[in-house]
């Protein structure tokens, strides 16, 4: 559902409301003269002496309400930092309402991920049936040429006379040899024919798959091109919801993306610290987590008070926690993959890459490639997936706490699980 486009209020247009000032200054002057004149009807007939100065009186009158209207017209300036924080809680409203537009974009952004990893796999599909068939057709042009040349020998020569052959042998070695001799000759033209039938049989077969696969990518490439065009219909109308606001969106950005890295560097020097330590006191036992203060979230959904340290403990979980957690503040890229932004799952993917996982960039894929865990035996580096169809992912660091890249306009960063109300389930991906 699309959100509603939020509605900045600016300033009354002072044209306009100087022009209703004057309209009303103007009735009432002549109001004013209706007045006096109805009173100079009444002095004439009791032929009282008209007063000069009765004009004067009226024109300072109007002179006067003139003004009044005029100055009242007059927009009211508000001060430098009156306006600052209007713009500022301007933005905030209007990044709340980008978070709830980049939820929705969600679904299709990991619906052109699918399309991405089917098309990627299609692909491979067809450069293996192309190949397949290269191998097919040259067996089947060695097969004809065998049988070409067998039949042609046996036109030129005839067939040999297997009893003629056998009454020409002196011994039983000699009539069982040719025996074996003139068997493997049948089966031989026999094998040829049964291979170049199978081979043609093959190579029917593999054109057929072929054709399939490439109307497969071609079917994909359309619903890519679909999806990335409802993703940038979304990306036009978030554009749209900040219009003259970006500056200070761009703050807004800026401020998440500091509080991010101040998290990542507190916890690497934390983790770092807790190492030496460990190291410094010869003790086998590795400290498994820990926690670091965090600077005031701009969000509920963001990590409170502090942050969960990865693991120390070696495990494959804390190894990938600890590759995610090197992108705190990275700006969020739909499709992303890479450290310059990433999306929800190409975080994951590109994390659990670093320690030698191989995970697809798609939510839906990665739901299957795992053991699906309990929420209450989660570990630091489960996957943790959120809504009905699985449309966000994100890394359990412990704590209560995962990290991920929540959607277009946002960083990075850690948030609390407990806050989101569409969590669906966990797998462990080792």
């Amino acid at each position: 559902m699309p959100i509603r486009k939020n509605r900045w209020y600016g300033e009354r247009d002072p044209k306009t409301t100087l022009f209703g000032a004057i309209v009303v200054s103007l009735t009432v002057i002549e109001c004013i003269a209706a007045q006096e004149s109805a009173a100079t009807v009444r002095t004439r007939r009791l032929r009282l002496p008209l007063r000069h100065s009765t004009s004067v009186v009226r024109l300072i009158l109007a002179i006067a309400v003139l003004g009044v209207a005029l100055v009242a017209a007059l927009p009211v300036s508000a001060s430098p930092k009156s306006d600052m924080a209007n713009k500022r809680a301007q933005a905030e409203a209007a990044r709340a309402q980008l978070a709830q537009l980049g939820a929705q974009l969600e679904p299709a952004i990991e619906r052109y991920n699918k399309a991405m990893e089917e098309l990627k796999q299609v692909n491979a599909d067809i450069a293996f049936n192309q190949k397949q068939i290269a191998v097919t057709e040259s067996n089947l042009k060695v097969s004809q040429t065998e049988l070409s040349a067998k039949l042609q020998q046996s036109y030129r020569v005839g067939e040999p006379d297997l009893v003629a052959s056998v009454l020409g042998q002196q011994s039983l070695s000699q009539i069982l040899a040719i025996s074996e001799l003139f068997d493997r000759s049948q089966h031989q033209a026999a094998d040829l024919i049964g291979g170049l039938q199978q081979s043609k049989t093959t190579l029917t077969r593999q054109h057929h798959d072929l054709q399939v696969s490439q109307d497969r990518a071609k079917a994909l490439q359309a619903q890519r091109e679909q999806e990335k065009l409802a993703i940038n219909q979304g990306i036009a109308q978030e554009k749209s919801l900040v219009s003259g606001l970006e500056g200070e969106i761009a703050q807004l950005i800026q401020e998440e993306q500091a509080r991010q890295d101040e998290l990542r560097r507190k916890a690497l020097a934390a983790l770092a610290a807790t190492q030496a330590a460990t190291g410094a006191a010869g003790n086998d036992q590795i400290s498994v987590g820990g926690s670091v203060d965090s600077a005031a979230s701009s969000s509920s959904a963001d990590a409170g008070g502090s942050i969960q340290l990865p693991p120390t403990d070696g495990s494959i979980g804390s190894q990938a926690v600890a590759a995610a957690m090197q992108f705190l503040g990275t700006p969020y890229v739909w499709g992303g993959a890479a450290p310059g932004g990433f999306d929800c799952s190409g975080l994951t993917m590109y994390a659990y890459g670093q320690i030698g996982i191989g995970l697809a960039h798609y939510t839906g894929d990665q739901w299957n490639e795992g053991a699906h865990v309990p929420s209450d035996q989660l570990l630091p580096g489960d996957l943790v997936f959120f809504g009905s169809d699985l449309h966000h992912v994100g890394m359990y660091i412990g704590g209560g706490q995962f990290i991920h890249a929540p959607q277009t306009g946002d960083v990075v960063k850690i948030s609390d699980l407990g806050s989101a109300s569409d969590f669906a389930g966990a797998v462990r991906p080792y």
